[in-house]
């Protein structure tokens, strides 16, 4: 199963009266969060100013929360959301209005954390555990800190090549860097170049997020989810279909 499409749409700001992407369910993966309406708080600040002659819509900010739940009828888990949202100018058309009557205006809501949190990327079955706490990790935080996520992200590449049997640290306990780890668990197998280059690539984004002035987003997080699960595809979800193939061989006999 590829990342999510619809963890892509609930990284931008969600227009009110809009339906809300629908992504899969953490706990089942088969079903998809179905969301409510928000319920919007809004922020002192923002009411303190409505009775200034000047106000404009778009002053309007403040908090919401909003419930999901899986529409899978045997699983029906129930997901909490939260984060900001602000009034803005509305996208939305309206083909039978021909007469301009002003501007419209709509809240737009920005998702900043979901519990339980959204898987960023699938995890194999046969991956090792550290790898599935690594992407847990990340998913907690895509929303809120993307920067974190993606050191996370780097992180879980780290963990893989530990349960492969690449040294943490040198001879002398001083620890290794992520690049000297990936090129030495690259050389042991011809085979591997392909993927310890989609491994450079979320070790460079995990840097990135580790700097205090990082800026990465939530979108550029997914991607680098992206590129990790095509990794661990490679490495996991192929092999393991192909075996697979190979039992269901084995029990139908020779061809005949």
């Amino acid at each position: 199963m590829p990342v999510d499409a619809a963890l892509s749409e609930l990284a931008k700001p969600i227009e009110g009266g809009q339906p809300w992407p629908r992504p899969a369910c953490p706990k089942c993966q088969t079903g998809y969060i179905g969301f409510s309406s928000p319920v919007e708080d809004e922020d002192h600040d923002s009411a303190e100013v409505r009775d200034h002659p000047a106000f404009d819509p778009e002053w309007i900010s403040g908090t919401f929360v909003v419930r999901g739940q899986c529409e899978n009828p045997k699983c029906r888990q129930a997901v909490h959301g939260t984060g900001d949202y602000s009034v803005d100018y509305s996208q939305k058309t309206n083909q039978d209005d021909f007469e301009f009557t002003g501007p419209s205006y709509s809240p737009y809501y920005t998702v900043t954390h979901l519990h339980p949190p959204m898987l960023i990327m699938p995890i194999p079955v046969s991956a090792p555990s550290e790898v599935r706490e690594g992407v847990l990790r990340a998913s907690r935080v895509m929303f809120a800190d993307p920067g974190l996520a993606a050191t996370a992200l780097r992180a879980t590449v780290e963990c893989f090549l530990t349960a492969e049997g690449i040294p943490v640290t040198h001879s002398t306990g001083k620890f290794r860097k992520a690049h000297e780890r990936i090129e030495e668990w690259r050389r042991a197998d011809p085979g591997r170049p392909s993927v310890a280059d989609l491994f450079f690539a979320v070790k460079w984004l995990g840097n990135a997020g580790t700097h205090e002035d990082s800026d990465l987003t939530t979108m550029e997080v997914l991607d680098g989810a992206r590129v990790l699960d095509e990794a661990f595809h490679r490495l996991f979800t192929g092999p393991d279909i192909e075996a697979h193939a190979r039992s269901i061989n084995a029990a139908r006999g020779p061809k005949r």
